[in-house]
């Protein structure tokens, strides 16, 4: 019997839909067809339209559920929150609430390469529940280990929390967003910029506070500090005042409430057990004044901060991946939640941990949820035989002919439009004369990262490329670094990498005496973002590396996501011809369709 299985994520951010029909899939976020970013507390109405027309599925077709069990802003479970919106949509359909850490467990081990691996799951946080002595509490790192089309749990940390802050202690995920949005004023959901700030920084921050003031290994659990101090600034009538506040806290009220707060968690916390004391840890970090928006980057104690923070990821990270890896004894490891996005925490699984192999789900944020409700209903709650390695994460649907030129038509006054017999050898062509090329192709990657199907490429030759494509196109800040995408077999002769990086989730350093060859994706410490290419996973894209090659002798381009600054990655052609002339794209390339502006 062929199943019908739809995985939702329905609340709060990155909410989004994914769809198995026998052994095909489809997944997309919400916020790639309403075009709003990370589109929190939206439901997925788009989404799921989107899978069901994808594969032609009706809702009395689907006989599987499963949804992730964060509740709404509201407090409503999610089983009412989905009632609310469908009604009596899907009534042949079972529905089954999951964990979040197993939906993101199961996002990627079930479409890994591997048969046996550890799993590690760390992000900001995930579901309240209660530990072993039960005192309420919030998941920030789960273990587990993944045999056939079975996970199981071997270990789950959970911090008590007061509304959005942790009084005592917190997990590394919500550590490292603290700093990025709370202290560096990078705003939610941009902690890959104080990654790329962190080279900028040296030392100075962690030989006032070593690593033991910011994490400590308790057992078998890694616990963090939260008691982070630094200068802000209050605004009281009208007026800006200096102030000294911990954690979140903002403004006045906020400060209150937060006190309140904390009484509130003692007293429930020794209601809940008598014997609860409690725990004093860490004492306090006291950190320089928190940086305004208007301050300019890179700044050497801004800097510093990124690069303290980004190394206690790092060794945070290789602790839980040591402990994981004596639990299971699995050569092979598997990561998800929002830290697995961080591409130096990653190599240091190869390099200093000792797993051989290491599969990142390309979706590792919420967004990736969707698709681990779906695999966990297809293996865990059907317990079907796994049946898709995730070679590529092109999980969206394909756009015809019929409607690239219709949406071509649309705007046929502002278009010069040219069908080309050799796609890939013109837009070579063209990107090795400095053209700068938007790149449309197939269906949509799953997940945050431009892979090649949604892309801007430029030639990674030209040392000013990143400032051009930043001014016309991007509007990013100068300082953050761009990835490359390169010819796998070629990966090792231009970047100190032998492991596969096709999600471009492993960073590495650009071999020296290449790094004048390509200066375009160089970061400040010689790194580099790194998508390696098979054309097993995207003949086309592998086809364009192969004709730039024969063009430049290089078998790389500089790799940005097809968006502006702010929002999400185009979709549709409709979206793409629409960012390409609201900026100063020199060329789209959309399917075989070579477009530029009249």
């Amino acid at each position: 019997m062929k199943h019908n299985i739809l995985g939702v994520k329905i609340t709060n951010h990155d909410t989004g839909a994914a769809l198995i029909s026998g052994e095909r899939i489809v997944a997309i976020a919400e916020e790639r067809l309403n075009r709003i970013k990370h589109s929190r507390h939206m439901f997925p109405v788009k989404a799921i339209d989107y899978c069901l027309d994808a594969l032609g599925i009706n809702d009395r077709a689907v006989d599987l559920i499963v949804i992730d069990k964060a509740r709404s802003r509201e407090g409503l479970p999610p089983e009412e929150v989905w009632r609310q919106q469908v009604g009596s949509r899907f009534p042949n359909a079972e529905i089954h609430i999951v964990n979040h850490h197993d939906a993101h467990a199961a996002s990627a081990f079930f479409v890994s390469p591997f048969e046996e691996a550890a799993v590690l799951i760390v992000d900001g946080a995930g579901d309240r529940l209660r530990d072993h002595h039960g005192v309420l509490g919030t998941e920030t790192e789960t273990l587990y280990r993944g045999n056939g089309n079975r996970l199981t749990e071997i270990q789950k940390t959970t911090h008590m929390r007061e509304m959005t802050g942790f009084p005592y202690t917190l997990g590394i995920g919500k550590l490292y967003s603290f700093i990025s949005n709370g202290y560096l004023n990078f705003g939610n959901y941009n902690e890959g910029k104080m990654m790329g700030l962190a080279p900028y920084g040296d030392d100075r921050i962690l030989k006032v506070y070593p690593m033991d003031c910011w994490f400590r290994k308790i057992g078998s659990h890694v616990l963090c500090n939260p008691r982070i101090t630094f200068e802000g600034i209050l605004r009281v009538k009208g007026e800006r005042k200096k102030t000294m506040f911990w954690g979140r806290v903002s403004t006045m009220w906020n400060e209150i409430f937060l006190r309140l707060g904390y009484a509130f968690v003692r007293l429930a916390a020794r209601n809940q057990d008598p014997r609860f004391v409690e725990p004093k840890l860490f004492k306090k970090i006291v950190l320089g004044k928190a940086r305004l928006g208007k301050d300019p980057l890179p700044e050497p104690y801004y800097a510093g901060v990124a690069f303290a923070v980004q190394k206690v990821l790092e060794e945070v990270m290789v602790a839980w991946g040591r402990q994981l890896k004596a639990v299971t004894a699995c050569e092979a490891l598997c990561l998800s939640g929002g830290v697995a996005l961080n591409i130096d925490a990653n190599k240091r699984f190869l390099d200093d941990v000792g797993f051989k192999r290491i599969f990142v789900q390309p979706a590792a944020s919420d967004t990736g949820i969707a698709l681990g409700c779906a695999l966990w209903g297809a293996h865990q709650v059907l317990n079907l035989p796994r049946f898709r390695t995730m070679n590529s994460a092109s999980l969206g649907r394909s756009y015809s002919e019929d409607e690239i030129e219709m949406t071509l038509s649309k705007y046929k006054e502002r278009l010069q439009v040219k069908r080309s017999g050799n796609i890939t050898a013109e837009a070579a062509r063209l990107i090795s004369e400095k053209k700068i090329v938007g790149w449309f192709q197939g269906g949509s990657e799953y997940g945050p990262r431009a892979l090649g199907n949604r892309s801007i490429l430029c030639d990674a030759r030209d040392h000013k490329m990143p400032d051009i494509v930043n001014e016309k196109v991007k509007h990013r800040e100068k300082w953050r670094p761009f990835a490359a995408s390169v010819l796998s077999e070629k990966m090792s002769e231009w970047f100190d990498l032998e492991h596969e990086s096709p999600f471009m989730l492993l960073a590495a350093d650009v071999n020296k005496q290449k790094r004048t060859i390509v200066p375009a994706i160089v970061h400040v410490d010689g790194t580099c973002r790194i998508q390696s290419v098979t054309s097993e996973a995207n003949k086309r894209y592998y086809e364009l590396l192969s004709a730039f090659e024969r063009e430049t002798g290089v078998p790389l381009l500089l790799n940005t996501s097809f968006n502006d600054a702010g929002e999400p990655i185009v979709e549709t052609p409709e979206d793409a011809v629409k960012c390409f002339l609201n900026t100063h794209m020199d060329v789209l390339v959309l399917e075989d369709f070579i477009i530029t502006k009249c």
